[in-house]
């Protein structure tokens, strides 16, 4: 009888996604629920496919979470909404991929392997609403509003790079030092469904916005280094006037993988 279990600890050739070296989340929503309040100051736990923890960043509107009417290539659309009750400029609700408290951010480290995350989203009040998405190092802050430790793009009518309201802006913040790049290559139309892209590591950062018309891609590699601390992918948005404001989600992706040998001196395994 053949002897057959040490196949079993070898990954696939050139994809090594099935082994302990590397890890991929992806989230539809499929399964997601409604959230009636994201609750100021705590936050709460909300279930996607995977667990989101919830926070209202500002304002006194009763943030919340939706489900969107499924159409065609999009299965499972949730929507992150500011809060209707007496919404005000300002107001902003986000939600961090995780199930724990919003101050908890020790979910990657950047380092030379990098770290890649990705999402579609839709954006439907472009000169009314800022959305950010990437990852964060402290609890979700204003969207734009440099917070001390983020790597994410940005959509921000209210910033003068933004020339048009048709660009998004990549942007890293290392302990309070901003650079920002504008992703200029493709404009985003308000409505359409827009794939944002991130690929970091710890020297640099690579941004990439697709639409239905092409893409635009941008790296920044900031004279004053990558956040150091623990990072968590998140989502936000803030209104620009007294309105509600919200961002549907329809899909989000994060990949990491090991790049080095186990063993030996550049190994990942020891002290």
């Amino acid at each position: 009888m053949p002897i057959r279990i040490p196949s079993a600890f070898g990954a696939l050739p050139f994809n090594k996604q099935d082994s302990i070296d590397a890890f991929a989340f992806h989230d539809d929503f499929i399964n997601a629920a409604l959230l009636a309040d994201l609750v100021d100051g705590t936050g709460v736990l909300y279930n996607g496919d995977y667990d989101w923890f919830g926070t209202e960043i500002a304002g006194a509107a009763v943030s919340n979470v939706t489900k969107v009417a499924v159409v065609a290539d999009h299965p499972g659309i949730i929507q992150l909404k500011a809060g209707s009750t007496s919404p005000a400029d300002g107001d902003a609700a986000a939600l961090q991929f995780g199930r724990d408290g919003a101050a908890v951010q020790e979910s990657v480290l950047l380092d030379g392997n990098g770290v890649y995350i990705a999402a579609v989203i839709r954006i439907p009040d472009v000169d009314a609403q800022k959305v950010e998405f990437g990852f964060c190092g402290q609890a979700p802050a204003a969207v734009n509003s440099s917070a001390l430790d983020i790597v994410s793009l940005a959509w921000d009518p209210e910033d003068a790079a933004n020339v048009g309201d048709v660009w998004f802006l990549g942007q890293v913040n290392d302990a309070g030092t901003d650079s920002e790049v504008v992703l200029n290559d493709v404009d985003y139309v308000q409505n359409d469904w827009v794939l944002l892209e991130i690929a970091a590591d710890d020297a640099s950062a690579t941004f990439r916005v697709t639409t239905e018309d092409g893409s635009s891609t941008e790296t920044l590699q900031p004279t004053t280094g990558m956040p150091l601390v623990g990072l968590r992918p998140f989502i936000s948005v803030e209104n620009v006037g007294a309105a509600e404001e919200v961002v549907d989600i329809d899909a989000f992706q994060i990949r990491y993988l090991r790049r080095n040998t186990p063993y030996g001196t550049s190994g990942y395994l020891g002290a």
